[in-house]
């Protein structure tokens, strides 16, 4: 009877010689084979089941944000609905507005008093783009509401003496004026429309998404994953890019111009009774 050596599989006649079998140069070089190889396989296997687990960790990250993408969609969504049951009164209120004569709203003591507060400086429009790529990145928008909003104001809706360029003229409805950048005349832009389009237009917000997203994992992960998860932070901190409503607020807040109309009833008033 013979034994085979589980090593380098020689064949040995006594049992007794397997030991001393195993010894051998020639049984050790096997064996030394054999270990470097297992050693090869596993470090082989330890590189493929951590590069298993980054896919993995990056799968669950883009499930994550495909899902605050269509929650954000859904924000954007119900916004646009709420505008939508409103924006027929304001555009009858502005239509309405727009009739009346250029040259009785120049005269009346309102206009004249809006000119004492509001800024020699137009605003320009068609700069903000340009503006807000230069003030707006991830740093700035991490900044609470409020100093985000100032960030904005200051900026962009401020001349060089801190002067406003636009005035809030009805809290109630969120109305807005400021000076036309080519004929220098008073202008209308109910909830800042025109104004919200050229900041959302301006914001490079692929780059900051993708930079505020990679900033705040980071941070959290460097935390111990204690603390707020970042990809709830992600989705309220991103929201303030769609200048809604509580921009809107602020704004509104920070240039109100409470003015008389020299004892007749605000023009929006009577407007609005017609409606009515």
């Amino acid at each position: 009877m013979s034994y085979v050596c589980d090593i380098c599989e020689t064949q040995i006649s006594h049992y007794q010689n397997i030991i001393k079998h195993k010894k051998t140069e020639k049984c050790q070089y096997i064996k030394g084979l054999l270990d470097k190889r297992d050693k090869l396989n596993n470090e082989k296997n330890n590189i493929i089941q951590k590069e298993n687990n980054i896919i993995q960790k990056e799968n669950e990250n883009m499930k994550r944000e495909i899902e605050l993408l269509k929650k954000e969609n859904d924000n954007m969504k119900n916004e646009i609905k709420i505008l939508e049951r409103t924006s027929d009164e304001y555009r009858k209120i502005v239509e309405k507005a727009a009739t009346k004569s250029t040259k009785t709203v120049k005269n009346n003591y309102t206009h004249n008093n809006y000119l004492n507060y509001i800024s020699t400086e137009p605003l320009k429009i068609s700069e903000i783009p340009n503006q807000v790529k230069q003030i707006v990145n991830c740093e700035t928008v991490m900044y609470d509401s409020d100093e985000f909003h100032n960030h904005i104001v200051d900026n962009i809706l401020k001349d060089k003496d801190g002067k406003d360029k636009v005035l809030c003229t009805d809290i109630n409805r969120k109305n807005f004026t400021y000076k036309d950048e080519k004929s220098g005349e008073l202008i209308s832009d109910p909830e800042l429309e025109k104004l919200r389009e050229q900041l959302r237009k301006g914001t490079d917000i692929k780059q900051i998404r993708k930079d505020l997203l990679e900033k705040l994992v980071v941070e959290y992960e460097e935390n111990g994953s204690i603390g707020i998860d970042p990809y709830k932070k992600f989705s309220e901190i991103i929201q303030k890019l769609n200048f809604g409503t509580p921009f809107i607020d602020h704004v509104a807040k920070k240039t109100y111009i409470k003015t008389k109309n020299s004892g007749n009833e605000d023009i929006y008033d009577e407007l609005e009774s017609e409606l009515i």
